[in-house]
């Protein structure tokens, strides 16, 4: 994954865990991001380690808000319904309950 692929990830994923009203722009932790990928461009003459660091940082921020958002979507979804009824709960797994023709 590129460095500008991995920002981009990021922002989208910050994007998910701020309210709508809200700009990107304006969040203290994108401004913070965005410093630090400035901060940390290389030039062809010279070498940055921490750029290396900084990225590696950047692709494990990603995952952390991207399995947070998805653990979240999956609780929400199965577990803050209450009482299911038994047709709720086999639909939610994949099964068919049998017909009863009375």
């Amino acid at each position: 994954m590129s460095k500008i692929h991995t920002l981009r990830n990021l922002i989208k994923e910050l994007r998910h865990g701020l309210p709508d009203h809200l700009k990107i722009q304006h969040s203290p932790a994108f401004t913070y991001i965005m410093e630090n990928y400035r901060r940390n461009a290389v030039t062809d003459q010279q070498y940055c380690r921490e750029q290396e660091e900084m990225d590696s940082l950047a692709k494990t921020m990603v995952t952390y808000l991207e399995s947070s958002r998805r653990y979240k979507e999956i609780h929400d979804e199965y577990h803050a319904k209450g009482e299911r009824t038994v047709q709720d709960t086999a639909n939610i797994v994949g099964f068919k309950l049998p017909h009863d023709p009375r």
